[in-house]
């Protein structure tokens, strides 16, 4: 009986933290999709360059009608090991800053590798926490066609998300495309900041 009893409590725990670790995971993702802009203002009026034909004050924002892939997507880790561990630093006052990141870091990154990328993203747990209806795309890629038809302007795609072991740091591989404009790949390392999880560096792995 007490075999039993531990047994139980083990497979409880071992739930329980499976529970927690994919809740913040989704956590992770909508910190990151939150960041990507989605409207952009025009520039400002500047009186003091010389005139031209452009009319600012009529200008519109650009507005950016992202769908997200439901499903993790591998960005072929074979070459994760040989990503650089100097990161941009996220939102810096200084231009251009640069940081080299320790090893317990770069675990974070190395720990991206070892997904099974068969599982889709929660899609409703997602909506609710970032209080709006999402669009979710069965696929990383789309056609101009595509665009056109459902009023999209490109395609966010999501790894799945690495945690250290207390759950406290976290590394995630965010793809966007764009037909006929381009695409990118940027690696996040985020960080539980205050109970919340906070962006702190970004390297760009590949831009076209």
């Amino acid at each position: 009986m007490r075999l039993i009893i531990i047994t139980l409590c083990i497979l409880t725990i071992g739930c329980s933290s499976k529970q927690t670790s994919s809740y913040e995971q989704l956590v992770v993702i909508a910190t990151v999709y939150e960041s990507i802009p989605k409207v952009i203002p025009p520039p400002p009026n500047n009186e003091d360059e010389e005139e031209n034909d452009i009319d600012y004050l009529n200008l519109e924002p650009l507005n950016f009608n992202f769908v997200i892939n439901e499903n993790f997507v591998d960005f072929d880790f074979d070459y994760i090991h040989d990503i650089p561990n100097r990161f941009q630093v996220y939102k810096s006052k200084e231009l251009f800053e640069e940081k080299v990141l320790d090893f317990s870091y770069m675990e974070l990154v190395a720990g991206l590798s070892k997904f099974e990328n068969n599982e889709k993203i929660d899609a409703s747990e997602l909506e609710t926490l970032l209080g709006e209806n999402l669009v979710f795309w069965d696929k990383q890629m789309i056609t101009n066609e595509e665009k056109t038809e459902q009023d999209i302007s490109g395609v966010i795609s999501f790894s799945n998300v690495s945690f250290n072991e207390n759950l406290t740091r976290a590394a995630v591989v965010v793809g966007d495309y764009f037909e006929r404009i381009g695409n990118g790949i940027s690696l996040y390392i985020l960080e539980k900041i205050d109970e919340k999880w906070v962006i702190t560096y970004i390297q760009a792995l590949m831009t076209s």
